[in-house]
C-alpha cells in the first residue's frame, strides 16, 4: 500500500512540473529575403558587384551590361529612357541608380507601385566617390564590405600618387578626352567631367581643361589644345575606325604625333571602386618610363 502511495506521489509530482514547467519558446520569424535589384549607371553596377551583391541583380542599364561581371544579366535599356513595364517585368524590389537614371516620371511610377527608388549623385569627385560607394554598402548591409572597398580604392590612388610623384621633373603629357559614339557624335570633356579627374589623378594635364563639361569637337579647339594623346573609351574605339579613322577628324587631322590611349567604358562616365586601378591603367599609357611601373 505504501507503495502504491508512494508510486502515485511521484505521478503526481511529475504532473505538477509539467503544468509549471515554462512554455516552450515560439520559433523566430524567418529573416526577410532581401529585395531583389535593379542596378542603373556602371558605376553604380561596378559598387553592387564589388560588394558582394552581384547575386541579387536582375537587371541593368545597357551601359552596365557591358561589365564582364553583369555580362550575363537582363537589360532594361538606356539610363535616360528607363520603361517601367520593363523594370517591373523582373521582379526587383529596389532600383539603385545614378543621377542620370530616369526619366524623372518613369522612377515615380516605379515608387508608386511599392518598388523602392533610391538615386546617388554621380559627382565627378574622388570623396564623392568614397561616399557613394560606403552609402551603397550600407543600404545593402554590407557596411564592413563597403570599408573595404573604399581602403583599397584608396591604396590605388596612393599608388598612383607615388608613380606622379616619381614623374615630376618631366613635362607632363597633354590628354584630350574624346566621348565618341559613332564618327558623328564627338564631344570632348573638358573639366568638372568624369574624365578630367581621371587625367589629373594620372599626373597629366587636360588640354581642355578650360572648357566646362562637355562640348562639341571642333578643328580650332583640338588645335589650340595641341594634345600628346587622345584618350576614348575602349567601347568607342571600333565606332570611330580606331587610331586612323579619328586621325580624318577636324583638328586631329591638322596636330600631328598624338597617340590613342584608352580606359574601360564604366571608368570614363563615372568613378567607382575601379576608379584607382583605371587611372593606373592610364598611367601605364602616358608618363615617360620614370613614373611607369605598378599601377596594376
Amino acid at each position: 500500500m505504501k507503495r502504491m502511495a508512494s508510486k502515485w506521489g511521484l505521478v503526481s509530482a511529475l504532473f505538477a512540473l509539467s503544468v509549471h514547467a515554462a512554455p516552450p519558446e515560439p520559433k523566430k520569424a524567418e529573416a526577410k529575403a532581401a529585395p531583389k535589384l535593379v542596378v542603373v549607371g556602371p558605376a553604380m553596377t561596378q559598387t553592387v558587384f564589388a560588394l558582394g551583391a552581384g547575386d541579387r541583380v536582375v537587371g541593368v542599364d545597357d551601359s552596365s551590361g557591358a561589365l564582364p561581371e553583369a555580362s550575363k544579366v537582363r537589360t532594361v535599356g538606356y539610363q535616360r529612357a528607363l520603361s517601367a513595364e520593363g523594370v517591373l517585368s523582373l521582379g526587383a524590389g529596389l532600383l539603385l541608380g545614378s543621377a542620370e537614371a530616369g526619366p524623372p516620371a518613369v522612377l515615380e511610377q516605379l515608387k508608386q507601385t511599392g518598388m523602392q527608388v533610391e538615386t546617388f549623385a554621380n559627382e565627378p569627385t574622388v570623396e564623392a566617390a568614397r561616399a557613394r560607394i560606403q552609402t551603397v554598402a550600407d543600404r545593402l548591409g554590407t557596411p564592413d564590405r563597403g570599408r573595404a572597398l573604399v581602403a583599397k580604392l584608396d591604396e590605388d590612388l596612393a599608388r598612383a600618387a607615388g608613380r606622379v610623384t616619381a614623374a615630376k621633373g618631366t613635362k607632363p603629357p597633354r590628354i584630350l578626352a574624346v566621348y565618341a559614339r559613332g564618327a558623328g557624335t564627338m564631344m570632348v570633356a573638358g573639366s568638372g567631367s568624369v574624365a578630367d579627374t581621371l587625367i589629373r589623378l594620372s599626373g597629366a594635364v587636360n588640354a581642355v581643361g578650360d572648357l566646362k563639361g562637355y562640348k562639341p569637337l571642333s578643328a580650332e579647339a583640338v588645335v589650340a589644345a595641341a594634345p600628346d594623346f587622345v584618350l576614348l573609351p575602349a567601347g568607342s574605339v571600333e565606332s570611330v575606325g580606331g587610331a586612323e579613322g579619328l586621325a580624318r577628324q577636324p583638328g586631329l587631322s591638322q596636330v600631328k604625333g598624338w597617340k590613342l590611349v584608352t580606359v574601360d567604358d564604366v571608368d570614363f562616365m563615372g568613378l567607382g571602386p575601379g576608379l584607382g586601378k583605371a587611372v593606373g591603367r592610364l598611367q601605364d599609357g602616358v608618363l615617360p618610363a620614370a613614373g611607369k611601373g605598378g599601377g596594376k
